[in-house]
This record gives structure tokens, sequence and C-alpha cells, in this order.
């Protein structure tokens, strides 16, 4: 039942029981308390002077909007406005000496609304609604057979929207010799739907050199914070 606006009455009119059923009765009916019915129920509106009950959500659940929804709200579980995925590094991927490349993570451990696109152009996508704040843990690590000479060093790199948005590690060699090397590194960004993060990878030893593909090594995690 919908609220009907009450008029403006002048002095020597009269207010008939129509009057009364329609401005106080059936408005009472409309509004709180009256459409209350059980234990939780919540008054929203779904437009202009009209109000309605949203039932209570269940045990953990919170209010969070939704234009999708009647009412513009709904009762949602926390964990499902979170996005998150981890993949790692288990076949070969060469680093070209002097030349930024994107880091194919190319094995899921999961990924809960698929926004990984795997391969040479590797890829987390922001999925819709779930605009917000995101970290990022991305460790790379070469294989041990690439000789290092002083000052020569691995950059670990995160973009958004195929633009530098941090470097996120570095390790810069100071005594020449064959040597492991790992660069690792966290960030923080503010992201929307569509947006796309990867993480990139430069060395500059001169020759090219393999990332380590044991997934143990290798590897990147991604979650919305909030």
């Amino acid at each position: 039942m919908a609220y009907t606006a009450v008029p403006t009455k002048s002095t020597g009119d009269l207010w008939t029981a129509a009057d009364h059923n329609t401005y106080i009765k059936d408005n009472f009916a409309a509004g709180v308390p009256d459409i209350f019915t059980t234990k939780g129920d919540i008054a929203v509106a779904t437009g202009a002077n009209v109000a309605t009950i949203l039932g209570v959500g269940t045990n953990g659940q919170v209010l969070v909007a939704d234009s999708s929804e009647s009412c513009g709200v709904k009762w949602d579980s926390l964990f499902n406005e979170q996005t998150y995925a981890r993949y790692k590094v288990s076949s070969t991927k060469s680093l070209t000496s002097g030349s930024t490349t994107i880091v194919d993570f190319d094995t899921e451990d999961f990924d809960t609304d698929s926004a990984v696109t795997t391969g040479a152009s590797w890829k987390f996508t922001v999925p819709a609604d779930y605009d917000g704040y995101y970290i990022i843990c991305a460790t790379v690590t070469l294989e041990s057979s690439a000789n290092w000479n002083a000052g020569e060093r691995l950059i670990l790199m995160a973009y958004k929207n195929n633009a530098l948005f941090s470097y996120i590690g570095v390790w810069t060699c100071i005594d020449s010799g064959t040597r492991i090397v790992s660069a690792t590194g966290v960030s923080i960004m503010s992201l929307a739907a569509a947006d796309y993060i990867d993480i990139r990878a430069l060395q500059d030893t001169g020759s090219a050199i393999n990332v380590n593909s044991d997934g143990n090594y290798s590897h990147v995690a991604i979650a919305r914070l909030f």
C-alpha cells in the first residue's frame, strides 16, 4: 500500500470518514510500524513515499547497497563481497635481458571469480561490482644457472591498465657470480570494475634467463581488501 500525501485543510473544511481512512488509517498501514510482521524487519524505500519491508538476513550477513534490487539494498555475506586469486609458474618462462616482460603465472591455485587471463598477456581483471582496494603480493625467482655481475638487477613491477603503477621488488647484485636470484614485493591499489593488473619483470644481465618453474618460488596472490 502506498502512502497518500495529506492535503492542506482550511478553516471550515470538513474532515470526513473517507479522509480519515485515506490519510490516517491507510497511511499508517503503508509505513512503520504497521508493515512490520517479523523480528528483524527493517523499513526501506522503493521510491518516493513508498515503504516496504526487508526481512532480516541470516547470521553473519551485512546490509549492502545493490542498485539491481527493488529497494536498493540487500543482505549479503562479507565473503561474497570478496574476490581473490593465487597463481604460480609451473613451466619454463624466459626473461629477455633489458626487456620488461609480463610474467605468465600459468597455473591456478584458486580464483574465486575467474578473473585471471593466463598467457603472454597475463592479467587480473576486476569483476563487475568489485570496486575497492586490492593487495597484490608477488615473487619471481630465476634459475640458478645465470651469471650475474655487480650492479646488475632484477626488478619486479606492478602494472595497472598497461601503465607502471609501482616497483614492488628490486634485487641488485653486489658480487659477481652464479646466483639464485629472487625479487618479491607487495602493493595496494585502488581499482574499479574492468581495471586490470599484471606483474612484469626486468633483468639486465645481457643474456636471457628462465624463471624458476617451481611454483613454490614464483607466484602471485591478489585479493580485494574492501
